[in-house]
């Protein structure tokens, strides 16, 4: 079976489970959706590990806070000790801010290792518990950790890409806003203890960039989406989905300046997420004069949905995957 038709199959008892849900609390919308998420994610997980590199090395669970207890897993190539200090990708995972795992993409990240990278795979707290900006700070405590033991790891610091899918790309377009705007830094009352030259570039896919268009663009013709999108927010901002100021206060696009990093940015022919996200990032980028490369697939005749770039039986997620190294190439010289 397909993994088109496997998420088919997860979409329609997720309308199910929706359609017996009623009216329910942010908590129990949340688990609802984060149970649809993982089921998906699970299958992709298994696709993705198919023809992934079996020499990777792969350094499981280190602890990079106390309190609390947070890890990441760390990707090198077979000869990386060679290599010596490499650039460095920083996946942040997706999930709706509410779900997944720094393991979901794990055959993607064998992928990117093998061409010499060292990947960081980032494990975070989940709304609606932890709401933000915990997962914003929780990523600066990594920057911070990976900074002080670049090293021992065989990691340049300053040659870090922050990468993201979907929420995740959200949270790494956020934090490099952060980072290279210390006006919007300082009225988030964000410390920032990583210098924005380490940021060599960010790698985004199918993201979320403002957060007031996800909401008021939401196409309502898709209820379950609708539905799922408004859960969504509601759960990462503590109820403020109806805040619009709020909302805006809190997208990357708004902040983004001349000093913002090279952006790689893709999204699927099939995600409604391509018009309303993606490509008005773009056109804000350019505005700043931000070096954009630019991966989208108008014309494909494959059916790229939202999360494309993992399902690597598509030709179309293929040459993604060989233009994200060229874009790393480009840009760690």
């Amino acid at each position: 079976m397909s993994i088109n038709k496997n998420i088919s199959i997860y979409v329609f008892i997720f309308s199910f489970i929706l359609m017996l849900s009623g009216c329910q609390t942010i908590e129990q919308n949340s688990r609802i959706v984060a149970g649809a998420f993982n089921t998906a994610t699970t299958v992709q997980q298994g696709f993705l590990e198919r023809n992934s590199p079996t020499n990777t090395v792969i350094s499981r669970n280190i602890q990079y806070l106390q309190d609390p207890a947070l890890h990441f897993d760390l990707y090198q190539a077979a000869d990386y000790e060679a290599l010596g200090d490499r650039p460095t990708i920083i996946w942040i995972h997706g999930g709706g801010w509410i779900s997944g795992s720094k393991e979901h993409a794990k055959g993607y990240f064998k992928r990117l290792a093998d061409y010499g990278y060292n990947v960081v795979s980032v494990e975070y707290q989940f709304a609606p518990k932890y709401i933000y900006p915990t997962q914003l700070n929780q990523i600066n405590q990594l920057l911070i950790y990976l900074t002080k033991h670049a090293e021992q790891y065989h990691i340049n610091p300053n040659q870090l890409y922050l990468a993201g899918d979907s929420a995740g790309a959200n949270l790494a377009s956020h934090y490099a806003a952060l980072a290279t705007n210390l006006e919007f830094a300082k009225a988030s009352y964000f410390d920032i203890q990583v210098h924005k030259n380490q940021i060599k570039g960010l790698i985004l896919h199918c993201g979320i960039y403002d957060l007031e268009n996800f909401i008021t663009k939401a196409p309502d013709e898709i209820k379950l989406y609708e539905w799922g999108i408004k859960t969504l927010v509601q759960a990462y901002t503590g109820g403020r989905k109806d805040d619009l100021e709020f909302l805006r206060s809190i997208s990357p696009i708004q902040y983004v300046t001349s000093d913002y990093p090279a952006v790689f940015i893709s999204s699927g022919n099939r995600d409604f997420l391509t018009k309303t996200q993606a490509l008005p990032f773009i056109e804000q980028l350019k505005k700043n004069q931000i070096p954009v490369t630019e991966v989208f697939y108008p014309d494909s005749k494959e059916f790229l949905m939202h999360e494309y770039q993992f399902m690597m039986s598509k030709k179309a997620s293929q040459e993604t995957l060989k233009k994200t190294i060229q874009f790393i190439q480009n840009t760690s010289q």
